[in-house]
């Protein structure tokens, strides 16, 4: 090899070292994974301060690789320029197999728990992290968004979650808040669900683009179809979301399904199944497992009835009457997120109206006082006036009606 194509690679090699992208996480939890997007299965959650190099960068993800040589896909929002001062990175070897780096280690702390104290079925657990698991590719995720896209909107960009004044801090869900949102769910799912795979990737495809072009993309949020045909829709910690069949049926296109998905994921934004709870937050564990927690306190620790007692607490908050304040807080965030995905954010407004005209005659499944007729219409009035002020009428974005056609009467 001659001396100048010699001078050449060195040169090139050394311009590669200077452009070398060192970072470090800025969050309590960071979720690592096989892919960028949220979606991919979790390799692992990084602590705080952790030192990583970005090899690559793909539009809000970073491919990164650790000091043991590991790689994987974390969030942008998740990195920062430094190091805070006089902090210790955790043994990464030991975050690598400990129970937050998978679902499979949460519904084991789970199980573990609820055979102690009889609080959640176990079996239900299972239910509750098979079906939370993708089965759509990012392919699939593109093909879904570009056919929605196509339709022309007035409406996207025209507001961000941080416009609506709301107060909501940066959305990083502590791993006790993951774990009480499986025990909540794994009651829910008792209730029966729809395992049918098609349909369980539509709506979780509608979810996965409706937080794509939010602060939360890189959170998993899964939705569950709950056998019942009354209307109805909640959210539980963690980014578990169901709505019940009797709400599908009530939709007449993907705009208004869209709407009810981006109501749910807004309560669990805003943390309205949690809020009612704070004091409890600082008597709780929050790094660790159930099961870790119980095998260094015990079964009669305080701390082991604290987390128990916030976790049927929690249960019941989200599963009774809900304030209008957090049911108007939750239709703005759902009027943001479908615009900016594309969707017609007015499908919010007509989803309320058929609510609107049920509760006039029907009863809530788990609470008669969950939507009174007065409530209901109080909750219409307000998101058409709040639509009406922040959107175009005109060109307001897609409806996707064949397409959701397709979808729901292949149940």
């Amino acid at each position: 090899m001659n001396q100048p194509m010699i001078l050449f690679l060195l040169s090139l090699f050394f311009a590669i070292q200077l452009h070398s992208e060192v970072t470090v996480t800025r969050r309590q939890n960071n979720c690592l994974r096989e892919g960028p997007g949220s979606y991919y299965p979790l390799i692992a959650t990084l602590p705080e301060n952790t030192t990583l190099e970005v090899i690559e960068r793909a539009d809000q993800w970073a491919k990164v690789k650790l000091p043991q040589q590991k790689t994987g896909w974390v969030a942008i929002n998740c990195l920062a320029d430094k190091k805070k001062p006089d902090q210790k990175t955790m043994d990464l070897a030991k975050v690598w197999s400990s129970p937050k780096a998978s679902r499979t280690g949460i519904a084991a702390a789970i199980k573990g728990f609820a055979q102690k104290y009889g609080k959640t079925d176990p079996g239900n657990v299972d239910l509750v992290l098979r079906y939370a698991d993708k089965t759509f590719t990012s392919k699939d995720l593109d093909a879904f968004n570009e056919q929605l896209l196509q339709t022309p909107s007035a409406n996207r960009e025209k507001l961000n979650i941080g416009d609506l004044d709301l107060h909501i801090d940066e959305y990083d869900p502590a791993f006790t808040e993951q774990q009480v949102g499986v025990g909540i769910a794994s009651r829910i799912t008792a209730r029966g669900i729809v395992t049918d795979q098609r349909l369980r990737n539509y709506v979780n495809l509608i979810a996965t683009t409706l937080t794509q072009h939010s602060n939360v993309y890189d959170w998993d949020f899964t939705v569950y179809i709950v056998r019942d045909k009354k209307i109805n829709g909640f959210a539980v910690p963690g980014g578990y979301v169901f709505i019940t069949l009797g709400a599908l049926q009530q939709c007449a296109d993907e705009a208004e399904l869209a709407a009810i998905i981006a109501h749910e994921i807004g309560h669990v934004i805003a943390r309205h199944g949690l809020r009612e709870m704070t004091k409890r937050l600082p008597n709780i564990k929050s790094d660790q497992a159930f099961a870790e927690l119980d095998e260094e306190t015990g079964d009669s620790s305080e701390e082991t009835k604290e987390l128990e007692a916030y976790m049927e607490q929690a249960y019941e908050k989200i599963l009774s009457k809900r304030q209008l304040e957090y049911e108007l807080e939750a239709d703005k965030i759902s009027a943001v997120l479908c615009a900016n995905a594309g969707y017609d954010p007015f499908g919010l407004v007509r989803i309320n109206e058929k609510v609107m005209r049920a509760a006039e005659h029907t009863t809530d499944i788990f609470d008669p006082n969950y939507m009174a007729p007065d409530v209901a219409k109080l909750k219409h009035d307000a998101t058409k006036k709040f639509t009406t002020e922040n959107f175009e009428p005109n060109n307001p974005g897609a409806r996707m009606k064949d397409r959701f056609l397709t979808f729901s009467l292949s149940r």
